[in-house]
């Protein structure tokens, strides 16, 4: 019922049978009192017998009646003689007072109680209401929240209407009532609306350049049906087989990829759950469907092997190999291990000029971890890695100011990929220290040979913080390679990975004291990446790309850097953007005033070129296009 409804309810005439029934209830009520009196009884609260609806009322009267009668309240303020709001009588209905929490009587109401029971954040809302119905002597109506007794907040909706006398304005009268639940379920319903507005895909779960699943979701694909049904793994890798006159960039790479990962699909079919696992390296899995899975890896290594690739107009053929890796559904190795077992088959097949290399069951965990950490090993001591700059943008300057220093690791063939699959396994079996060190020893040698005009990120990982000696390690090859420590940036890596807060705080607060800057890497996915914030001297954070690559068009994205960004700088902390990938997206950034952007806009990875005299860390940037699978 709304404020017409009332009006329209005051103004009727009672109709004879409503008469008659008035007077019966008048009867009955009379006869109560008079009984009551005679028997001693004290009477609290008088009977007005008089019918509200037979008798000449003012307005006012007649309202507060049909306020009553649909069980709402009313306020009323009468204007004094010289109708202005700052004089005047102020009360309220019984209804109203028990709407505030207040019991009837109990509370004399004046302008000054009456905006010390709104909620201070409406008292400005419901002045300015009033100000406006009087003003213009037009009704309107309000919703603002009430503070009971005991702190309870109710919502409340009044129609506020100007009061007339003999024509001209003599006051005001609220009729209202409690909305809480109504207000609540409003609430709701838009809290609802906005969430569905800004709930999307998670994109790290898909791979940007192939569409489809990334490492970690097949892992916990297998994860799955290793509890539940059993099955296959069925793990390809790829890698060129001819070497074309110039090294393969990262663009050719991205056009494999892609290639390869539409006949991998065209194979396995819809249905089948496969994904990249690494860079070359792709996992199927067959659940309940083990007993195909050789004939399948069959068949995929034989599509791949007489596909004939094109790059730059020119043909290019790729080895395949295959392993197979069957579980059963109790077996107790995760679903990374089981993806391990399978890439070393894979490794093996090749090794012996095979197709496909079959294993009936997972490897035992010590022999899995030793072929592991020996792998990494190998790797390390030939230097079978390669050192990359990719520039970063200061938005505020326009300019490339920056620089990270980013690790690949080189295939059988030399071909240098993106090493996070060899990193993951690395931390997974205890051995990424070995890999940070190598990457800080060279890392600095580049630097110290350089001209050292920019500023230097350097990545660790947060598994390595652990280390009580890695903070010397970090400072004698600065001393060792002349680095200035003041252009040095460390980035933290896999911060969720952090096992000893107080290794890590010692390495934080030892880095700054000599002079070097400290970061956090993929800001906003790592677990207790707020706590870092507040007890890490941490100068810069780089938002994870997956709030980055579809910026422009997330709601949510949008919310999430705003939010970050304005978090960081009140903290005292600068913010970079990595994964950008087009000029509107800088712009945005702009507009949330991010600090820094990183991304193939604004140069692509580009190898450290050496000489004796310089090192080139200085690069042309190029424009690319969309985001690659290798990172």
């Amino acid at each position: 019922m709304d404020l017409d409804d009332i009006l329209a309810l005051a103004e009727t005439a009672p109709s004879p049978l409503e008469l008659a029934r008035a007077r019966r209830v008048a009867r009955t009520v009379q006869s109560q009192y008079d009984l009551s009196v005679a028997e001693g009884y004290e009477i609290l609260v008088d009977a007005d017998l008089t019918d509200p609806l037979t008798g000449d009322v003012d307005e006012a009267t007649r309202i507060a009646r049909a306020a009553q009668l649909s069980k709402l309240g009313t306020i009323t303020w009468v204007a004094g003689p010289d109708r202005t709001r700052s004089t005047g009588r102020l009360s309220w209905s019984d209804e109203m007072a028990m709407i505030f929490g207040h019991a009837p009587g109990t509370l004399r109401l004046t302008p000054e109680t009456f905006f010390d029971l709104v909620h201070p954040a409406d008292a400005r809302r419901v002045r300015t209401a009033v100000r406006t119905v009087w003003a213009r002597n037009c009704p309107d109506e309000v919703v603002f929240r009430v503070v009971q007794p005991g702190g309870r907040i109710r919502h409340v909706h009044c129609h506020l209407e100007i009061l007339l006398d003999a024509g001209e304005p003599s006051g005001i009268i609220a009729t209202g009532e409690d909305v809480t639940v109504l207000e609540l379920a409003r609430q709701e319903r838009r809290r609802l609306a906005v969430r569905s507005r800004m709930l999307g895909p998670d994109l790290a779960v898909r791979d940007v350049l192939t569409g489809m699943p990334t490492r970690g979701f097949v892992i916990d694909e297998v994860d799955r049906a290793r509890r539940t049904t059993g099955g296959a793994l069925v793990v390809v890798a790829t890698e060129p087989a001819n070497r074309l006159p110039e090294a393969l960039t990262d663009e050719d790479r991205d056009q494999v990829t892609a290639e390869v990962a539409g006949l991998l699909r065209a194979v396995v079919g819809e249905e089948v759950t496969c994904g990249l696992l690494g860079s070359g390296s792709w996992g199927v899995l067959l659940a309940r469907r083990a007993a195909g899975a050789e004939d399948l890896a069959a068949r995929i290594v034989d599509t791949l092997r007489n596909h004939l690739f094109r790059v730059r107009q020119r043909p290019l053929r790729l080895n395949i190999s295959a392993g197979v890796v069957h579980f059963d559904s109790d077996v107790a190795t995760t679903g990374f291990d089981l993806i391990i077992d399978g890439e070393h088959a894979a490794r093996d097949a090749r090794r012996a000029n095979a197709a496909v290399e079959v294993l009936d069951q997972p490897v035992e965990e010590r022999t899995r971890t030793d072929r592991c950490r020996s792998r990494i090993h190998r790797a390390v001591a030939a230097s079978r890695f390669a050192l990359y700059a990719q520039p970063i943008v200061d938005l505020q300057l326009n300019q490339v100011t920056r620089h990270e220093i980013l690790l690949r690791v080189r295939s059988d063939t030399g071909e240098p990929v993106a090493p996070w699959a060899f990193l993951d396994m690395a931390e997974r079996v205890g051995e990424i220290l070995t890999v940070d060190r190598w990457v800080v020893d060279h890392a600095l040698e580049l630097i110290g040979r350089g001209a050292q005009t920019s500023h230097y990120q350097v990545n660790i990982s947060g598994k390595s913080l652990a280390d009580p000696g890695l903070l010397a390690h970090v400072t004698e090859a600065i001393r060792r390679h002349g680095v200035n420590p003041e252009c040095l940036t460390f980035e933290i890596t896999e911060t969720a990975l952090i096992e000893n807060r107080n290794e890590a705080l010692a390495f934080a607060t030892g880095i700054r004291e000599i002079g070097c800057h400290l970061a956090l890497d993929d800001f906003g996915t790592g677990y207790g990446a707020l706590t870092h914030l507040k007890y890490l001297p941490v100068d810069l954070v780089k938002i994870d790309g997956t709030f980055i690559v579809d910026l422009c068009r997330s709601p949510a994205d949008q919310a999430v850097v705003s939010t970050l960004v304005e978090l960081c700088h009140t903290l005292g902390i600068r913010v970079a953007a990595e994964y950008v990938q087009d000029q509107e997206t800088i712009d945005l950034l702009r507009r949330c005033e991010v600090d820094f952007a990183q991304g193939y806009w604004t140069g692509r990875p580009e190898p450290i070129t050496v000489s004796q005299e310089k090192v080139q860390i200085e690069l042309e940037l190029r424009l690319p296009p969309q985001c690659t699978a290798l990172g």
